[in-house]
């Protein structure tokens, strides 16, 4: 009985003692084969997908830059996205004093009186307004957006907008409306005052 023990033992250790019929070789040949082909379909589509990932993010790139730059062109987004500290830093009196101190680049006196009377009328009580957008535009021009109310006045409970160039203190476009948001004056700088300013600069 043990010489039977050993003898199976020793045939259970023994690699030679193991035989593989035709059947099993056969579909040991095809296991090796079908994992050989899947790896191959495998490369062979990460080559073929990563050329046609790169050229949609190509196309989307050039999409969302054209559309990003049209909007920009007609004035959907500022032209000039990033703010400036010192934009952000420009206080109310700052802003105040720009204004009236851009009556000297203004060439046409009855310019230089609006613009006068815009500051000392509706600036000059510095609790009417507020500054709401430091990156505002207007046509070309990178503006401030000043808003406010009025409080006496013919156009009492009126409100009103500015667009005041930051940097000559010029006030590009001033609107007064009324409840109705509807245009009750309106008073544009005009283009050949900024023409002689631009100049001048």
């Amino acid at each position: 009985m043990d010489k039977r023990l050993k003898d199976l033992r020793s045939r259970m250790i023994d690699t030679k003692a193991v035989t593989f019929d035709h059947t099993h070789k056969d579909h040991i040949r095809r296991r090796i084969k079908d994992t050989t082909i899947s790896r191959f379909n495998l490369i062979k589509s990460l080559q073929n997908f990563f050329p046609i990932a790169l050229t949609y993010l190509t196309l989307l790139f050039l999409v969302v830059s054209t559309g990003l730059f049209a909007a920009s062109e007609v004035g959907l987004l500022p032209k000039n996205s990033s703010v400036s500290v010192s934009e952000h830093s420009l206080t109310k009196e700052m802003l105040y004093e720009n204004v009236l101190a851009s009556t000297e680049m203004i060439d046409i006196q009855k310019d230089q009186e609006k613009v006068r009377s815009i500051a000392h009328s509706y600036l000059e009580n510095q609790r009417n307004w507020k500054i709401t957008n430091h990156s505002a535009t207007y046509g070309t021009h990178s503006t401030v957006l000043v808003q406010g109310k009025i409080t006496e006045g013919y156009f009492d409970k009126m409100t009103f907008s500015i667009w005041i160039e930051p940097e000559t203190g010029l006030p590009l476009n001033f609107v007064i409306r009324n409840q109705e948001s509807s245009v009750l004056e309106q008073f544009k700088l005009p283009d050949e005052t900024l023409a002689h300013v631009e100049r001048q600069n």
